[in-house]
């Protein structure tokens, strides 16, 4: 039995039959293009070969990802603390290190943030801007606070957001809220 695909590979038969070329040489297309980014791509993919938003922006993705590592989890978490976000390194280690003594946590960084989760993610922590550092919790049904405020669209996977202007405000109140965050996230 095959293995499913999944991801931006699941559109490729249907890019081949609807665009004329096989994936190959739509990668071939992409590289003589010049163009870089993905907002390029794909918007050159719809407007000079009829590309649908989803189908452009799977195949650009792909070509973009294609044999770049990703690189290890710390690679991924350093980058994130540029010279302007440098003096929170300390916060995230403290709530990061408090975060995986919980129990078996899961370390997922994404370009912007680094997601925690078990079954599900349950926080995330974000260096914002140089003065704000912001934690993301899922509490479901908590109401919201003035410090543990809706997370509204700062981040529509977490349900709640705190956000820290100084090292001094990663305190009891907000430890206990992660454990809150990885208990439900057990259930």
């Amino acid at each position: 039995m095959s293995e499913k695909v999944s991801g931006p590979a699941s559109y490729f038969p249907a890019i081949e039959r609807n665009y004329g070329r096989t994936i190959a040489e739509w990668k071939t297309a992409m590289r003589a293009s010049g163009l870089q980014t993905s907002k390029q791509l794909v918007e050159w993919l719809k407007s000079e070969h009829g590309f649908g938003h989803g189908h452009a922006a799977a195949i650009t993705h792909h070509f973009l990802n294609e044999g770049t590592p990703r690189g290890s989890v710390d690679e991924l978490v350093d980058q994130l603390f540029t010279a302007k976000k440098a003096h929170w390194r300390p916060v995230y280690d403290q709530l990061a290190a408090a975060i995986t003594a919980l129990g078996d946590v899961k370390v997922l960084p994404k370009q912007t943030l680094v997601g925690f989760g078990t079954k599900a993610q349950f926080v995330m922590l974000q260096p914002s801007t140089p003065t704000r550092f912001d934690v993301g919790l899922k509490l479901l049904g908590e109401p919201a606070t003035e410090r543990l405020e809706a997370a509204g669209s700062w981040n529509t996977m977490m349900t709640h957001r705190v956000q820290l202007t100084a090292a001094s405000d990663v305190d009891s109140e907000l430890l206990a809220w992660i454990t809150q965050a990885y208990q439900r996230s057990l259930q």
